[in-house]
């Protein structure tokens, strides 16, 4: 039954990943033929204008095989007697390829418009890297797509309630520090930093896959009978984690005000509420996975 509900999300999954790869391919041939004439402000041909256009279709398409080979990984670890350290390494990196997808769009963005004002665009050096790693993650799901590995026997229910719970624990933990780690540049570059850009636009990219997990989760525990959130074990894990979580960010956010308190007009005016939105995400999951462990 499992076997026969999961095979039409693997078929798409398997479609959007090779179209993803011949993407890459195009996109690295785009590239070599862009990059010199855009850093030497050569202007580009009428045939080549639209190819810009085409390197963004091909990012919406690795999105969605980045969200459609999560959620396949979800139901299948949903689904697992237990949770191994491999599948939730898979997920991390599948949750920070998808975010990266972002990243790809805000530099191509910077790329152009650099180009068009005749401005260096040292961006370039990014683009390699990170498509790069992308694709090694899109290459690691198409072998687990291709094997049928994510595709197995139901578990017990309780299994699966603990599995969907470390799950968006997972998520909350990998989505937290990135936010913590990226609101942190803030300080060293307080002059460069924008609040629509960098504060509104970024968290909001950063905490859209928790948001994600979580809704997975809220659908998964509605479209059960008895429609209880909590066991009782997860109950105590998640008031202690509530608690610890509190009495940590109390302490860290009086840390941030006394410390900007001669300049509280400045920077930290943007990156109050991020600081103390991902500091919590963090440490809230993290507190979630480490009672879980426990008894």
């Amino acid at each position: 039954m499992m076997k026969q509900k999961m095979k039409p999300l693997r078929i798409v999954n398997l479609m959007l990943g090779v179209i993803s790869i011949a993407f890459f391919v195009f996109d690295t041939i785009v590239f070599l033929r862009l990059q010199p004439k855009m850093v030497a402000f050569v202007p580009l041909t009428h045939y080549e204008e639209p190819l810009l256009t085409w390197i963004g279709v091909g990012l919406l398409i690795l999105l969605l095989f980045y969200l459609l080979s999560i959620l396949q990984l979800a139901s299948f670890m949903k689904q697992a007697d237990r949770v191994r350290g491999s599948d939730i390494f898979l997920l991390i990196l599948g949750v920070v390829a998808g975010v990266l997808v972002f990243s790809d769009v805000a530099l191509f963005s910077d790329i152009n418009k650099q180009y068009l004002a005749g401005f260096e665009q040292p961006e370039w050096s990014l683009v390699y890297p990170i498509m790069g790693f992308q694709l090694v993650i899109v290459l690691f799901y198409m072998v687990f797509h291709l094997s049928g590995k994510w595709q197995r026997k139901s578990a017990e229910k309780i299994n699966r309630d603990v599995n969907i719970f470390l799950m968006v624990q997972y998520v909350g933990l990998v989505c937290g520090l990135m936010g913590l780690s990226i609101m942190s540049l803030g300080f060293f570059f307080p002059s460069g930093w924008n609040l629509v850009t960098h504060t509104l636009i970024t968290g909001a990219i950063l905490t859209f896959p928790y948001i994600l997990s979580l809704g997975y989760w809220l659908v998964t525990k509605l479209s059960e009978k008895d429609r209880q959130l909590f066991d009782e074990k997860q109950r105590l894990d998640v008031g202690k984690s509530a608690f610890l979580t509190l009495i940590i960010i109390t302490f860290l956010m009086f840390g941030v005000f006394l410390y900007n308190l001669g300049h509280l007009e400045g920077v930290i005016r943007m990156l109050w509420f991020p600081l103390y939105l991902f500091s919590s995400l963090f440490i809230f999951s993290l507190g979630n996975l480490f009672f879980s462990r426990r008894g």
